[in-house]
This record gives structure tokens, sequence and C-alpha cells, in this order.
């Protein structure tokens, strides 16, 4: 639903609980902070009720009218990322991955460093199979933002399991528990490392 704040993609026999970015709680977060992000352009969030309406048609699970509201605030303001992230997350979380990676391309030609985007759309290629594509997505919004705790889980995930790379994965899970707070604050991450640990120890162990 989309008023829930709290989304989860299944991975083989992993639950992936991505917490504030998808669903409503992302979109309203990123309509609000329209009048800070950076555009590239110089630009702020003009003074358009549509960026509130929308907002609120999200909280009230009125996905049609978000829909719409997105759309023309997109075609009126195409140098403004947030529009254009907020319309990707609502295609993703409703099962539409090209309408959703076609939106969040938009939003990182509008502005490169858009670190949101480019994990978002590093989700929608990762659902496609396109693993290389991902990897390649989510390491550019961590170049962007070193600090970005999801961004380095769900890279994590994505080495992991799709990849066969669980050094790294190791390492991305790590980083994401150093940023939310240590093993107490995610225990099912906190279980994946030791998890890879063990595994990772027992192939260097065999070598």
């Amino acid at each position: 639903m989309l008023s829930n704040c709290f989304a989860s993609e299944h991975h083989g026999t992993r639950t992936i609980t991505r917490t504030g970015l998808l669903g409503a709680c992302a979109i309203v977060l990123l309509l609000a902070g329209c009048a800070s992000m950076p555009y590239g352009t110089g630009e702020n969030r003009p003074d358009d009720r549509r960026f509130d309406r929308a907002a609120a048609a999200l909280n009230e699970g009125a996905e049609s009218e978000a829909l719409d509201l997105l759309d023309g605030l997109v075609a009126d303001y195409p140098t403004l990322p947030g529009p254009l992230v907020n319309l990707g997350i609502l295609h993703a979380a409703a099962g539409r991955d090209d309408e959703a990676e076609a939106a969040f391309r938009l939003a990182v030609q509008a502005v490169p460093g858009h670190a949101i985007a480019w994990a978002e759309l590093g989700i929608v290629l990762r659902r496609q199979g396109r693993f290389p594509a991902a990897d390649e997505a989510y390491r550019t919004a961590l170049s962007v933002d070193p600090s970005y705790a999801l961004a380095w889980r769900n890279r994590g995930v994505l080495l992991d399991l799709y990849m066969g790379r669980p050094a790294e994965a190791l390492e991305c899970y790590e980083r994401y528990l150093e940023l939310i707070g240590g093993t107490s604050a995610d225990e099912q991450v906190a279980r994946w490392v030791a998890e890879l640990q063990l595994r990772t120890n027992a192939r260097v162990a065999t070598r």
C-alpha cells in the first residue's frame, strides 16, 4: 500500500525491508524537500500547490491522483529532479519498472549527483536482472553520498545474492551497520554479516 512507510523486497530466502525509500514516506520526503534540493539549474521549488497535493494524495493511498499530479509537475518543471524521482518510485512500487527506469534516468540527467535517483535506479535494474548496471548505479549513488546507508545495504544484497561476490557484499553490510549505529540497529543484516564472515573465512582456510 502506498501509504505504508515500510516496504519489503524478497531476495531468495531473505526479505529486505527498505525503510523510507519506497512508498508515500519517500515521496512526501522528496516533495517536502524540493526547496532545498540541488537542481543543477539554480532553481528552487516553485510555489506550486500540486507538490503538496501530490504528497497528500500519496498519504491517502490515491495512486491515480498522485500519478496525474506528478505527471503534470514533470511536464511543467522538467529540470526539477524531485517530481521525477517521486514518479519513478511510484511506478516502481506498482511494478512498472520500465516507466520507473525512464523517470530515474531523466532525474539523473537533470541532476547527475542525485544519490536517491541512482540508488532507486539500481533497485529497478536489479529487478530486471541487469546486475552489472545495477551495481554501477549503486556505486554512483555511493560516490555522491558515501553516508547513504540503505544504498550500502542494497548493494550488499546485489553482490551477495546475485553476483556471487561475498567479500565485497560483507564490506557493504558492515559499512551499512556502521552508518546506522551497529549490529543492534538491524539484527537481520547483522546475521548476514555473521554468515558471510563464516563463508569467506572458510574459503580462505581451504586455499
